[in-house]
């Protein structure tokens, strides 16, 4: 069985949507974060700031591999893996990519409200910082839109997001082999 792996921005939802998506499907689930967590034995904060991004993407790659070669998994990735060429590719062959899609607007706000641990809003100017990290987000949106499946959960809570990508798969019939729209590629848009 592949494995599901959530995408998106930071503050989208992937941890709490993945956590409930795992529990409807009845299977395992991991987050690329929590697992370079514990592997570090440092939040991902005190990583990125202490050890430097490098060292994190370093950590992050392991990770990635890691849950890459198991099967049957919800797996929620941190915001800056699959737009890497080089991890769209292994996720794909993998498993499946769902791309919880969130208006900036309702990300900001989000952001916002949980600016501890996040080292792009660090600092004192918080507005100066958030318009750098909405360039991210857009810079990093059109590789979000290349995912099989793409859910709009901006008015979602997780457990409602969840349930909707079950039924979306359910409604596809998706089998993760295989699998084709009308226009013979691999994306589908709700």
């Amino acid at each position: 069985m592949k494995n599901i792996y959530l995408i998106g921005f930071m503050c989208a939802g992937k941890t709490s949507t993945g956590k409930a998506l795992a529990r409807l499907l009845k299977r395992g689930f991991v987050d690329s974060d929590r697992t370079v967590e514990k592997k570090a034995g440092l939040k991902i904060a005190e990583l990125a700031t202490g050890k430097g991004l490098k060292f994190f993407r370093k950590l992050e790659a392991g990770a990635v591999r890691e849950l890459a070669g198991k099967g049957g998994l919800v797996a929620a990735l941190g915001g800056g893996i699959y737009p890497s060429r080089r991890w769209a590719g292994l996720m794909k062959r993998t498993g499946i990519t769902v791309y919880l899609r969130c208006a900036w607007p309702e990300l900001a706000k989000r952001l916002e409200k949980n600016r501890a641990g996040r080292p792009l809003l660090a600092g004192t100017n918080a507005k100066k910082r958030l318009a750098g990290v909405e360039k991210l987000f857009n810079k990093r949106r059109s590789f979000y839109e290349k995912s099989d499946l793409i859910i709009d959960i901006s008015t979602l809570v997780p457990e409602d997001a969840a349930k909707k990508i079950k039924a979306v798969i359910e409604k596809l019939r998706i089998e993760f082999q295989g699998l084709k729209n009308e226009n013979g590629n691999t994306r589908f848009d709700h």
